[in-house]
């Protein structure tokens, strides 16, 4: 941490908004209009469904970054009791790991959700490199309380030392007929799944009447009525996701057809 003069910030405004997902800025990335839409969406949104914390170098360069909220307004598929923080994504920049930052993110958090007085925290987390690591998480004295298909939802006590949470039912019921709909739930939370319905919008256009798209915002509200908190299902399955190619996304609806 020595040779690097780094402030760990709240994010405030648009400004702040325009920084967001330094995961995207590590390398040209080939999903520029996506991280575009997903910032946007972290400026509406800022203060309701989404907070957070940057750590920025001295030049003004984003480095890492930590997403949350609380769970009277976190965008989770689970019912979860209030005053928890929900975090939602945390990562440092390859070429900056390894040098505290991300402890510096996650100690920020901490002392604000102590301030805050919340009863714990929770996070979704997996053993895939890239995502919520697992092993971060159980290294910071979080539990597991939950686990399924999508990984594992864990807990760390702050106040109080169990928290009352419960998975949503999924309400999307798998369907047939023409034409083969396609349901997209999802809130822009993430460059990598937003490029995936980028590209699902243009090669649906290829199939004309016999492909019919509905995008559903995802709020609180749209959350308890699908149960889920994003994904591309094609008559009511789950299909696709994060960075699928031009031929997967065509492949994908000609096989509903």
């Amino acid at each position: 941490m020595d040779e690097l003069n780094v402030t760990v910030r709240r994010l405030e405004g648009e400004g702040d908004a325009q920084q967001a997902y330094c995961c995207m800025m590590e390398v040209p990335t080939p999903w520029l209009q996506a991280l575009c839409q997903c910032q946007e969406w972290v400026a509406r949104n800022l203060g309701e469904y989404i907070e957070g914390y940057h750590v920025q170098l001295e030049s003004g360069e984003v480095a890492g970054h930590l997403y949350f909220a609380r769970s009277e307004r976190a965008l989770i598929p689970y019912e979860i009791e209030e005053k928890v923080g929900v975090l939602y994504c945390e990562w440092v920049q390859r070429r900056y790991q390894g040098k505290g930052l991300g402890q510096r993110l996650f100690e920020a958090f901490r002392d604000e959700m102590h301030r805050q007085a919340v009863k714990g925290i929770l996070v979704e987390s997996t053993e895939t490199d890239g995502e919520n690591h697992l092993k971060r998480y159980l290294g910071l004295g979080f539990e597991v309380v939950s686990e399924s298909e999508r990984g594992k939802l864990l807990y760390l006590p702050i106040d109080q030392q169990e928290v009352e949470v419960h998975p949503l039912e999924p309400r999307i019921r798998p369907r047939q007929g023409a034409p083969v709909e396609i349901l997209v739930v999802g809130g822009y939370m993430c460059p990598y799944e937003a490029a995936t319905l980028l590209l699902l919008q243009e090669v649906s256009r290829e199939f004309g009447d016999q492909v019919a798209l509905r995008q559903v915002p995802l709020t609180s509200e749209t959350l308890r009525e699908y149960g889920v908190a994003g994904g591309i299902f094609i008559n009511g399955r789950p299909k696709l996701a994060g960075a699928e190619t031009e031929e997967s996304v065509r492949q994908a609806i000609q096989e509903a057809l």
